[in-house]
């Protein structure tokens, strides 16, 4: 079977795992981060006196309709819009552990040391993360070792720098989202200012004025940049994974002996991860 493998949807920091691991759970640390967070604030709104107040549809669309209309002009419109997906994406868990690849590809590696190119190609169908599944379809092709490494490493830098492009365009928005929150500042404070003489506009503009700041923090500090960091780490831990898939890949290929396939691998892990 060729290495054209079928395509799993690019998905920022789980790209190469299963389709129903990405879509059937959730990270409950995330999920608990986030309601904690927006709770605590909520509820020392509702202490500090009337909770209607925090609520400025003027503000709303200033901070949030300036984000995201900064964003459409930087950066191309179908890269915005997948950003719904990203951000759903680092409410999902992290992808499966280093520790049941390896037990994977030892399973392999000695299928092929018994069975030979046959029975390798016989389990690549049943091979579920993508970066694993190439790197046995080339095995199956006949490529070297050497052809192996440089198209498994050209891919992992390919998946970090689409990774990487996701995040940049979240820490833009994180950096817009505070000045377009003192943008409204401003505007509330000219408008106080112009009707000064009126006291019944003076409440109104000044609560614009500053609502449209806190709501300008609230959106970068406790949503965008936490997004970011998560998805970053995700990177970081996908990475991790591809290298040592492809330690697994370059030993199955040299039909190296499993238990030092292993050691290799575990040389990638602190020693808790090891397996």
């Amino acid at each position: 079977m060729a290495i054209a493998v079928k395509e799993s949807e690019t998905i920022s920091g789980l790209e190469y795992t299963g389709r129903y691991q990405q879509e059937s759970r959730i990270d409950v640390g995330t999920i608990f981060g986030t309601m904690i967070g927006v709770g605590l604030i909520t509820w020392a709104i509702i202490r500090g006196g009337s909770p209607e107040t925090f609520l400025n549809l003027n503000a709303v669309l200033i901070v949030f309709g300036g984000t995201i209309a900064t964003s459409f002009i930087a950066y191309p419109s179908g890269k915005i819009l997948s950003l719904i997906r990203v951000i759903i994406n680092a409410y999902r868990p992290d992808n499966q552990g280093p520790a049941g690849y390896i037990e994977q590809i030892m399973q392999l590696a000695t299928k092929y040391r018994t069975g030979g190119i046959k029975r390798l190609k016989n389990e690549e169908e049943n091979v579920e993360n993508r970066f694993l599944r190439t790197g046995i379809g080339m095995i199956v092709d006949g490529y070297n070792s050497r052809e192996i490494h440089e198209i498994l490493d050209r891919e992992m830098n390919s998946m970090i720098e689409r990774h990487q492009r996701s995040q940049r365009i979240l820490q833009f928005m994180a950096v817009q989202a505070p000045i377009f929150g003192m943008g409204g500042t401003l505007i509330g404070l000219v408008q106080m200012l112009m009707h000064i003489e009126n006291p019944d506009t003076i409440g109104p503009s000044l609560a614009t004025a500053l609502i449209t700041t806190f709501y300008g923090i609230m959106l970068a500090n406790l949503i965008i940049t936490p997004v970011v960091a998560k998805l970053s780490h995700r990177t970081e831990s996908e990475t991790l994974l591809c290298k040592i898939i492809r330690v697994g890949i370059l030993g199955i290929h040299d039909r190296t002996n499993p238990q030092k396939i292993r050691r290799n691998m575990n040389a990638l892990l602190s020693p808790d991860q090891q397996r």
